[in-house]
């Protein structure tokens, strides 16, 4: 980015590497001009896992629709590696990076001949490591061009039992599918069949894939038998799920439809080259060699990092943050992205008789900052932004980013006019984020095609809180009055409502029922839970009370315990009522606040016996405003709903550490 003439590439850097210590996970905007389909051949592997997930770009046709299909698959193929789970790096000291494998891929028309550039992640062209798999690249596509030639032109699908170009593709996948048949032999037969009972042959196809993977042995296997096991894995993926699987199951079920994912590209190649043919007749597939990384110095990071604080550029961060950056190595290697290479690619090599097609596929969803490159990235044909698009992002910033510019992006001073102006519009964002910081740190998304070679507890975190929220109750539907895992009811009692519109207070009758075993909010198993689907829809659970005692109270109904009741999803609005009793107008960013409608519940519970009855709440509560209005300013000044949040977060880790830890004893056992 040094190239870039009026950008000061220091301050750049420095904010994203505080960016990504402080914040490193951001939520995504996708494009309103973006509606995500679900590829017709892979529904069941889209609902699974969203590694996969085709788009329809606006105003697109069925040739689009292929084509954005067919060059998510190229750059899936192209990334030969994958990083080998920590423990097996343990045992066998391997040091596959599966980081630089990531692969990005884009189509061009020149003269109207098609051209698939496939760029990867790399150190560059000095790298001997770069180099080696920069040829074995290069003879893959050379392949795959003949071969798709051949049937652009012949109309005529190869036998994939004869067909040598699937005998490669086996061969240049093989240290993939090594890892995803490891999970699969990891599970015992009768897991691996229960995933795929749903359909007659699933479960005898489950197990004769087990059976397989039993006997698997990476050095001496030939190659027919990972061919048989791609191939099953292949059949097995439009096999429905079962009803209530269990986090293990899924797991198993993602690593078949991995392992099936290579064939799933074979078939997607040869029907392009067929519904396409008078074009790729004659397609050429080309790699490009990936850009040297550039040195950085912690020294200057650091210092950068500091001055932006004296110049309030940004918050003063904490110091664990500080420390999270002095923890880097002295020289940082600053690496150009695969979708930022062909950006540059397209965009330097600008002339009439070219036609890029504004897809990128890539292997995985792409970062934060290359999402936001592309977003704000205006193109010269079109002046608009936006114009290239890939399938998402999944957030993380990565602070060692760059763009290193070629001859021929130097060549055209419009292309740095525009990386400049995009560049500046990425660092302002940062500078708000940073500014805007939020108490509560969002969880890491996975960004491992299996979800279990990423390392560190957020991904486990993560996992766990999607399956919780799966199989421990099931989402009411707020307009029909369904009460999810609520079924045994035991009263109806008045209760006091706030509007969240701000109306007038009232009284209003709520359902209460039998807590469940199954029961996803916080009461205790004593109490009987209010119903407020009606009110709250499928955020019925995610709930929060405050105990209120009342007493010397006349009349003496007044007196006695409640429960002050309020929803924690910021999905919902915050309630206007009791921003009138605090004086403001809008909630502020950083800040959580009490949402949706509020009510306040009355409850006696015996000490002795640990009775919880329900009662009515009196009519006269509603001339308490002023102790109501008391309250909220007090909880308000101490932060208690955030309180709250952060309250719930730490147990709900510490719950799933322990069923972590369960599950990692049981398949020891």
């Amino acid at each position: 980015m040094s190239d870039i003439l009026g950008f000061d590439n220091n301050t750049f850097l420095s904010l994203a590497s505080l960016l990504s210590v402080s914040q490193g996970q951001q939520e995504i905007a996708e494009h309103t001009i973006i509606d995500e389909v679900p590829d017709h051949d892979e529904r069941e592997f889209e609902t699974e896992n969203d590694s996969t997930i085709m788009h329809q770009l606006s105003g697109s046709t069925s040739k689009d629709q292929v084509l954005a299909k067919f060059l998510d698959h190229i750059a899936e193929t192209f990334s030969q590696e994958k990083s080998i789970p920590r423990h097996e790096r343990r045992r066998s000291k391997a040091t596959i990076n599966g980081a630089v494998q990531v692969t990005a891929s884009g189509l061009v028309f020149e003269h109207g001949d098609p051209i698939v550039y496939v760029a990867k992640n790399g150190i560059g062209s000095d790298s001997i490591e770069d180099s080696k798999r920069m040829k074995i690249d290069q003879e893959l596509a050379n392949s795959l061009t003949k071969w798709m030639r051949i049937i652009a032109s012949t109309m005529k699908r190869p036998a994939i039992d004869k067909d040598q170009m699937w005998t490669k593709l086996i061969s240049y996948y093989k240290q993939r599918l090594h890892i995803y048949i490891s999970h699969i032999r990891a599970s015992s037969r009768n897991d691996l069949a229960a995933a795929f009972n749903t359909r007659s042959d699933g479960m005898i196809l489950a197990k004769e894939l087990h059976d397989l993977s039993a006997r698997y042995n990476a050095d001496s296997i030939p190659l027919e038998g990972l061919k048989r096991m791609t191939s099953i894995a292949y059949q097995l993926r439009p096999v429905a799920a079962p009803v209530g699987l269990t986090s293990h199951l899924l797991r198993i079920r993602r690593s078949v439809f991995f392992l099936g994912r290579l064939r799933s590209a074979y078939e997607t190649f040869k029907e392009t080259a067929i519904e396409l043919q008078k074009s790729f007749k004659t397609l050429s597939i080309s790699c490009l060699p990936p850009p040297d990384a550039r040195l950085l110095k912690k020294s200057q990071l650091i210092q950068r990092v500091q001055e932006l604080v004296k110049m309030e550029q940004v918050s003063q961060p904490q110091k664990h943050y500080l420390d999270k950056l002095r923890s880097y190595p002295t020289n940082l290697l600053t690496v150009c992205h695969a979708e930022v290479q062909l950006l540059l690619k397209f965009e330097g090599s600008f002339s009439t008789n070219t036609d890029p097609f504004p897809y990128i596929g890539c292997s995985r969803k792409s970062c934060w900052l290359c999402y936001q490159l592309l977003t704000h990235y205006k193109d010269k044909r079109t002046d608009t932004r936006g114009y290239y698009q890939t399938r998402g992002s999944h957030g993380t910033v990565y602070p060692f980013w760059n763009i290193a510019l070629g001859s021929d992006s130097v060549s055209y001073p419009g292309v740095q006019f525009n990386l400049s102006v995009a560049l500046r519009d990425i660092q302002i964002l940062m500078q708000q984020q940073l500014k805007s910081f939020l108490r509560t740190q969002r969880p890491k998304r996975a960004e491992s095609s299996t979800n279990v070679t990423v390392a560190g507890g957020a991904l486990k975190h993560n996992a766990l809180t999607r399956m919780r929220e799966v199989e421990s109750w099931t989402t009411p539907g707020g307009t029909e009055g369904e009460v999810g895992c609520l079924k045994e009811l035991v009263c109806s009692r008045q209760c006091i409502r706030f509007p969240a519109t701000g109306e007038p207070a009232h009284c209003q009758m709520i359902d209460f029922y039998r807590c469940p075993t199954d029961y996803p909010g916080p009461e205790p198993v004593i109490f009987c839970i209010p119903e407020f689907s009606t009110y709250w829809g499928k955020f019925n659970f995610d709930r929060a009370n405050r105990c209120i005692s009342i007493k010397d109270q006349d009349p003496a109904e007044l007196n006695g315990d409640y429960l002050f009741y309020w929803c924690q999803k910021d999905d919902l609005p915050p309630n206007k009522y009791l921003m009138n009793f605090l004086r403001i107008e809008s909630v502020p960013f950083e800040e959580y606040f009490w949402y949706g409608d509020i009510f306040i519940t009355k409850f006696h519970l015996d000490e002795g016996s640990s009775i919880f009855d329900c009662e009515n709440v009196p009519d006269a509560f509603l001339g308490l405003e002023h102790l109501i209005e008391n309250m909220i300013i007090s909880e308000w000044e101490r932060k208690a709903p955030e309180d709250e949040i952060r309250r719930g977060q730490y147990f709900d880790t510490k719950q799933e550490k322990k069923n972590a830890d369960k599950q990692v004893i049981l398949e020891r056992m």
